[in-house]
């Protein structure tokens, strides 16, 4: 297979594990969720747990005790949550999926009222995460199809599509998603797919061949056997699953075409992996169909890495690009989409590195440095990040982040070195950088801290996906880069800021009572000068300020200090988190919305290379920074605090750090300390927006209520609300002044049908659509 896979979810099966993934992301990220609560009130994503405990190693459900088939009461699955059944628990670093069928999740949370028996779940509510449609409501498999945040479908309402749905929930699961898109999906759609589907048949009885056996009658039986015969030359009772598995490894003619299926959705027939692990008939067969080409693969490749570490760097660079090279197809063959290839995954983002690492950050003059780093080193940091967050088992985890280091730390040094030899005397050039931010009308200053370059990037690709216009500028941060004496600057109560040492916690003095500027003293004094400061629910629109507002958000650096390498894992969360803010407070009225932060930060696997300062020199040590007691002397590299040039500060020469087995810090000099993003997100046009409110039937008229701010909005009724060819009104309606809009079906054939009822914009694109019965009610 040649083509490259798509990231976007290929089956229901696959939408639904991208959408556990996404419940279980913690904005917070100091832990990851105890398990996932997976309620379903009436029951109806039952059918689909043999597939989904194929497919999902950590799902369990509540019900009679079967552990076999990973099933058992509460009292069992709060075990399995708390690791008290190592043999049946998942491996430590992954959430147990807990599936409760017949249990509301409004039940849990009326703790007096929850029935006895699920009582002792109530805490995993608060220990956990729950997965559930975006209004709070449970996911039914009907809103799950149709939702924009699922599959998107466009399914037909009535109650014999609802019944024909749930009789295929098994089938659906490995059903390719392009297949069932740009129709509406009715009846008979669902019908069709449990018969006259041979190739789905035969993999799912490859796969289980048993459990296949089981579920279908002897006249079914036989019929599948018939099939089989004539479409794929094997009788499954005289030839077995094993002799399909070498049918399926070896190609050719039909057999292409279930290797393509296959392909597409092979989470849904896991047990076939075990079938093609044998040894083949010919020479002449496909590499990638084999799984023990790939498992041996692997290895070489773990091997080839581990000794690539050991290589003097640029020799370890070249070996790594190399690798990649030999390995790169390896990402398309089947067994990467069954997680069997993780090495091979984080190649892409290591041979990144190793190009990037190549060569140090350069440039005649600090400037150069600066715009070196803002214009492509930031690329080597986000490489190393996403390496390091590719692979999740323990050995393969240690051994990626030992070759980040080996490719990763020499860069960083050597970078870090160059851009402190050009930082001039006492730091006087980067002083001579650091600007405050000032406030703004109809912008809004949203705090970040420790928002390093490579992550706004990341934030500037988000907000762009969403629509919006951004700029990514940068700015220097002071010295030392660390939050007590880089916050007052991104503010705009820099000014009110004194030049005395606060408590020699590098935080300077704040205005005229000349306490120490704490975050809490720096909001008040940003509201003495008149801007609106925000809280991080509050969404006050501009008008009331000619100063703009601030707000904060984001724990990028209280997380990389309690978590370090672990850091990287919840960078994602923290961006979505913060992209969410942008996008409430543009909508919410403000013009510009302008990120800010007050310094970036090292993170290192292992740690940074450890320095020593004697105790006696420093009044104040963190990782990066010290103060300078009085008059001592050091050879340690030393600069003039930014807000009183009396003060010194010592900072260790590269990267390294004065705490041993520091794998996160900052406070030092480096540009991914010093060069701090300002990214600015702006409105674009106002977006047309349009919502029905009501659907009222006479007869066979439909009245409309709209509301909404595009200018010639009309609406129409059809049966299939993607396709203006199903249109089944006699004309489509413009909305008028008051928002309504009145029309007639022309043929009395339609009553009772299932319909959608949309409003488009004037280039006749959707702006809503509501299902409706024609002539409901009347």
């Amino acid at each position: 297979m040649t083509a490259a896979k798509s990231k976007a979810p290929g089956t229901l099966l696959e939408a639904m594990l991208a959408s556990f993934d996404v419940a279980l992301r913690s904005p917070d990220g100091v832990a990851d969720p105890a398990a996932l609560l997976w309620t379903d009130p009436d029951g109806q994503w039952r059918p689909l747990l043999p597939t989904l405990r194929s497919a999902v190693p950590q799902l369990y459900s509540l019900g009679p005790y079967d552990p076999a088939n990973r099933t058992g009461p509460v009292i069992w699955l709060k075990c399995i949550v708390d690791r008290t059944l190592p043999d049946l628990s998942p491996p430590q670093g992954v959430v147990p999926i807990l599936y409760l069928p017949d249990v509301d999740r409004q039940q849990l949370r009326a703790a007096a009222d929850c029935p006895l028996r699920l009582q002792p779940l109530i805490e995993l509510q608060y220990r956990g995460a729950l997965w559930h449609q975006r209004d709070g409501r449970d996911w039914t498999v009907e809103a799950f199809l149709t939702s924009e945040h699922g599959l998107g479908l466009d399914v037909a309402l009535d109650s014999a599509t609802r019944a024909a749905l749930l009789r295929a929930l098994p089938l659906l699961a490995g059903e390719p998603i392009a297949t069932l898109q740009g129709r509406r999906l009715e009846a008979d759609d669902f019908d069709r797919l449990t018969i006259g589907d041979p190739i789905r048949d035969l993999l799912s009885w490859m796969s289980d061949p048993a459990g296949f056996r089981a579920r279908n009658d002897a006249g079914r039986w036989a019929t599948f056997r018939t099939v089989c015969t004539r479409e794929f030359d094997l009788d499954p009772e005289q030839d077995g699953e094993r002799k399909a598995g070498d049918a399926l490894l070896h190609g050719g003619g039909k057999w292409d075409a279930v290797w393509q299926r296959f392909w597409e959705a092979p989470k849904v027939y896991r047990g076939i992996s075990a079938l093609l692990r044998g040894p083949a008939k010919t020479l002449f067969v496909d590499q990638s169909r084999r799984p023990t080409v790939n498992a041996e693969k692997e290895l070489v490749l773990g091997r080839d890495l581990d000794a690539a570490i050991k290589l003097p760097h640029h020799e370890a660079c070249e070996r790594v690009v190399a690798l990649e090279a030999e390995h790169k197809a390896r990402r398309e063959w089947v067994w990467a989409e069954l997680g069997e290839s993780p090495l091979a995954m984080a190649l892409e983002p290591l041979a990144r590195l190793a190009n990037l690492a190549r060569t140090a950050l350069g440039g005649a003059t600090l400037e150069a440095v600066v715009e070196a780093y803002v214009c492509e080193g930031w690329r080597c940091d986000r490489a190393a990040l996403e390496a390091m967050t590719t692979v999740t088992g323990p050995a393969e985890s240690s051994l990626v982040a030992r070759v980040v280091r080996a490719l990763y730390e020499p860069w960083l040094d050597k970078s870090a070195r160059h851009l402190q030899s050009l930082a001039g005397y006492d730091g006087a050039n980067l002083h001579n950088l650091a600007a405050g931010v000032s406030a703004e009308k109809e912008t809004c200053l949203l705090f970040a801290d420790g928002l390093r370059f490579d992550v706004a990037a990341m934030l500037q690709e988000r907000l762009e996906a969403r629509g919006f216009r951004t700029r990514l500028g940068q700015r220097i941060a002071p010295l030392p880069t660390v939050t007590a004496t880089a916050k007052p600057l991104a503010s705009p109560a820099y000014q009110a800021c004194a030049g005395e040492l606060a408590a020699e916690n590098f935080a300077p003095l704040l205005g005229s009572a000349r306490q120490e500027s704490t975050a809490s003293r720096l909001r008040e004094e940003l509201g003495r000068a008149g801007v609106v400061v925000l809280s991080a629910e509050d969404l006050r629109p501009p008008s009331r300020s000619e100063l703009g507002g601030w707000s904060e958000i984001g724990q990028l650096d209280q997380l990389g200090h309690t978590l370090g390498m672990r850091l990287a894992r919840q960078i994602d969360a923290e961006i979505e988190t913060i992209a969410n803010r942008v996008v409430a407070l543009l909508e919410a009225g403000w013009s510009r919305v302008r990120v800010v932060t007050d310094h970036g930060w090292l993170l290192l696997p292992g740690g940074l290379p450890k320095v020593a300062l004697p105790h006696y020199l420093a009044a104040t040590r963190w990782a990066r920074c010290a103060v300078v007691k009085g008059e001592s002397t050091t050879d340690m590299p030393t600069y003039a605090w930014h807000w009183n040039p009396q003060v010194r500060i010592a900072s260790p020469p590269g990267i390294g750090a004065f705490v041993a087995d520091t794998e996160y810090a900052h406070g030092g000099v480096s540009a991914q300390e010093c060069v701090v993003p300002d990214l600015t997100t702006e409105r674009g046009a106002d977006r047309v927006r349009a919502e029905i409110k009501s659907i009222h039937w006479r007869g066979m008229r439909c009245r409309v209520l709209v509301e909404t701010n595009a200018a010639g909005a009309r609406v129409d009724i059809r049966l299939n609300w993607k396709q203006p060819t199903t249109s089944i009104v006699a004309a489509t309606k413009d909305v008028s002044a008051s928002g309504e809009a009145s029309m007639a079906v022309a043929d009395d054939s339609h009553e009772g049908a299932a319909a959608t009822v949309v409003v488009l914009d004037q280039n006749g694109q959707a702006l809503d659509y509501k299902p409706t019965t024609v002539g409901e009610g009347t």
